[in-house]
């Protein structure tokens, strides 16, 4: 847990030296069980706007700092567009228990300020083949001049191909209201892991905020 707000405190200090001019949504919800973090970036890395660097941050930790309950996964790429919301991506993941996992896949987004929809299939070549993909959908439509309704369904789904079992996979919602930089409301994750899916719950409040 120490490891985690550590991680979300350098956050918070970082985005804004970044000096980006869109927002970069840090996410925070505190359950039932254990805080969960969730951090997206997706930027420009060339002129043109054909190169972008996408990070996908997740974090898990209990109250009481148990190691078995701590999770970090980092998921870093460069991404090439395609064209019509399509890009190629290779990249590098850091995983709390597997380390260092290259690899390469392909993402679709597609964004406005109402919704944003984001599927990112790929192929993990550490430390044995297994297919990944994570999905994000947002609802955000306008309620008033300074208020949003805020809906998301995310999920992740990863399949060991080298032993053919389920390795992971998860389901997050959140359901809010938005004003100025910051998102509140209730917040659920189901996490599953291993080949016998171990299942694993969280509820409670989500804040987000845009630096």
């Amino acid at each position: 847990m120490k490891n985690f707000l550590f991680l979300f405190a350098c956050t918070c200090f970082l985005f804004p030296a970044l000096g980006q001019k869109a927002p970069l949504p840090v996410e925070v919800m505190a359950g039932n069980n254990r805080a969960n973090l969730l951090i997206i970036i997706n930027r420009p890395i060339d002129a043109a706007g054909k190169f972008n660097f996408f990070n996908v941050t997740v974090g898990a930790a209990d109250y009481q700092n148990t190691p078995s309950e701590t999770e970090m996964v980092i998921n870093n790429s460069i991404t090439y567009g395609l064209g019509k919301g399509f890009s190629a991506a290779s990249g590098l993941q850091w995983h709390y228990k597997l380390g260092f996992v290259p690899t390469i896949g392909f993402q679709f987004l597609k964004a406005s300020p109402d919704y944003l929809i984001v599927i990112f299939p790929t192929y993990n070549f550490k430390p044995g083949p297994a297919l990944e993909t994570v999905a994000l959908v947002e609802y955000k439509p306008k309620l008033s001049n300074k208020l949003r309704l805020y809906t998301r369904m995310q999920g992740l789904f990863v399949q060991d191909i080298k032993n053919d079992v389920h390795a992971r996979s998860g389901t997050s919602l959140r359901a809010g209201l938005t004003f100025d930089k910051y998102t509140v409301g209730l917040g659920s994750n189901f996490d599953a892991y291993g080949p016998l899916k171990s299942e694993k719950s969280n509820h409670g409040l989500f804040l987000q905020m845009r630096l």
